[in-house]
């Protein structure tokens, strides 16, 4: 088996790990962590069923619903955190053009003639977008985000992907329709990251409850 079948497999099926971890941790972390385990958890469906069943009418709906319900509940994960007005105006109306957008497709497209790569890539380039928002107002109040914080590994993880396979997804049909295309070495690309992103939300979620825990023991403590 080559590498990149390797990394293939490992890329579908890393998704349980951030979802097992996130059923055990589930009644002790955030609402921030709870977010990631629903993107997560809508996400095993598509991925899961890669594994068994081959492209076709099935794979697309599941796929594209997912991108519709993913980026919904990016924007509840990342609009509490902008505080300046005028950023959070702009990500209010960077938020309803991208709805327009991806309805308007999804409405041309059908949900189930063919997986729309389109959607996803204009999505990772506004969570692009989003992710720089976030960080120019955090480093505006404070000191940036704290490592020890759940939300910086899921930020992390979202900013390494997003941006990293756009081209994969920008050239995705381009790919399907040209297998032997030396193009098709970009599936390591959008492997690795998606590796990388599941493997940086399943270690925020065990922060969160580490977090947890160690609050409630602090309160205990000082209870006494």
């Amino acid at each position: 088996m080559q590498l990149q079948d390797v990394l293939s497999e490992i890329s579908i099926w890393i998704v349980i790990c951030p979802f097992l971890v996130g059923l055990y941790c589930y009644p002790k972390i955030s609402v921030d962590s709870k977010i990631i385990f629903g993107i997560v958890a809508l996400a095993a469906i598509p991925q899961l069923l890669r594994a068994f069943i081959d492209n076709g009418p099935l794979l697309n709906v599941t796929y594209n619903l997912y991108t519709l319900a993913e980026i919904s509940l990016i924007c509840w994960l990342f609009y509490p955190k902008i505080i300046n007005k005028g950023r959070k105006r702009l990500f209010f109306i960077t938020t309803c053009l991208i709805t327009i957008f991806n309805l308007g497709i999804v409405l041309w497209n059908g949900l189930s003639a063919r997986f729309i790569s389109e959607a996803v890539s204009v999505n990772n380039l506004m969570y692009t977008g989003w992710i720089l928002l976030i960080i120019l107002d955090q480093y505006e109040v404070m000191d940036g985000i704290s490592p020890k914080k759940p939300f910086f590994w899921y930020l992390t993880g979202i900013f390494l992907y997003a941006p990293c396979t756009m081209l994969v997804f920008s050239l995705w049909h381009y790919i399907k329709v040209h297998p032997n295309s030396i193009m098709t070495r970009l599936w390591v690309i959008q492997s690795i990251f998606n590796i990388t992103m599941y493997g940086l939300f399943t270690i925020g979620i065990w922060k969160d409850r580490k977090l947890s825990a160690a609050n409630i023991a602090h309160h205990r403590g000082n209870g006494k």
